[in-house]
């Protein structure tokens, strides 16, 4: 669920992504992906590949699989094509003709325990979070938004949203798969090569 923190600023709700502009505007794709038994077993590859030295090397203070652990994960794979077959009308510039335009380069697993904490940050690309169980409040300060995600839901961030979130307090352990969709730099050369064949045709 998304909140709005400050209720003086403007908001244009769609049925999967929110337009909000507070002091600029940008677009939050969002949905459900309602399979529990995936949502479970994802959490149990995250418990059995949590690496201890991954702690705290990032901006989570708390548990991390390697970065790439789940790139090549079917049941990953699977959510991911439902997401493009759910936004590629809607978000066609993503969605369409995904793997021609973006790669996935890091797909990792979060394990989130009290006391631990998301330190404010950015990212230079879109940013995905698909969260398994029940989320911390996600704060995007520029934005003026609270998320409080439930088990399957997902939210993909374009490039430069500050987000974060203070030290736990509850005992609930939470997880949730992070993505970072980059542009395919293959993809950026062949279109300029059209371009430059069209004009000298």
């Amino acid at each position: 669920m998304i909140s709005i923190l400050d209720k003086n600023s403007k908001i244009n709700e769609h049925k999967s992504s929110l337009n909000i502009t507070y002091p600029r505007t940008v677009n939050i794709i969002f949905g459900n992906y309602p399979y529990p038994e995936v949502l479970h077993n994802l959490i149990v590859e995250i418990k059995n590949n949590v690496k201890e030295h991954m702690n705290g090397y990032t901006n989570v203070k708390g548990g991390m699989t390697e970065w790439g652990h789940f790139v090549d994960n079917p049941l990953f794979k699977n959510f991911f094509a439902h997401l493009i077959n759910k936004h590629q009308i809607t978000h066609g510039d993503i969605f369409q003709f995904f793997y021609e335009k973006f790669i996935l380069q890091d797909v990792w697993g979060n394990e989130i325990k009290k006391g631990d904490s998301l330190e404010y940050h950015t990212h230079p690309c879109y940013h995905g979070i698909f969260y398994l169980t029940k989320g911390c409040d996600l704060i995007l300060p520029e934005l003026n938004l609270k998320i409080s995600p439930e088990p399957g839901d997902y939210y993909i961030f374009p490039p430069h949203i500050l987000h974060g979130f203070e030290p736990v307090k509850e005992e609930e352990t939470r997880y949730s798969l992070i993505f970072n969709i980059l542009e395919n730099k293959q993809f950026e050369f062949s279109k300029k090569l059209r371009t430059l064949n069209e004009k000298n045709s």
